[in-house]
């Protein structure tokens, strides 16, 4: 049974590598399986294609030339380091 189920570890890594590759059908079965237990899983999943449609948008429209002032690149680091 193990082997059917996974963990919400496995379930988030599953959702992010969709994103990217297509998956095996055991991975799609036991993921859709996961998520169909899983309102968390199923709540990150659809985050994360919220924020994957808003990123490439972004991208598309050409804004990643736009520099990120040092002001606020300073303020994420700081926030990174002290947790």
């Amino acid at each position: 049974m193990n082997q059917i189920l996974l963990s919400c570890k496995e379930a988030t890594f599953l959702v992010e590598k969709q994103m990217v590759c297509p998956l095996t059908f055991t991975e799609r079965l036991r993921l859709g399986m996961h998520l169909k237990l899983c309102k968390v899983c199923n709540a990150y999943q659809s985050q994360s294609e919220t924020m994957n449609k808003a990123l490439e948008k972004w991208v598309n429209e050409g804004m990643f030339t736009k520099k990120l002032p040092s002001r606020i690149k300073l303020e994420i680091l700081q926030k990174i380091s002290h947790k």
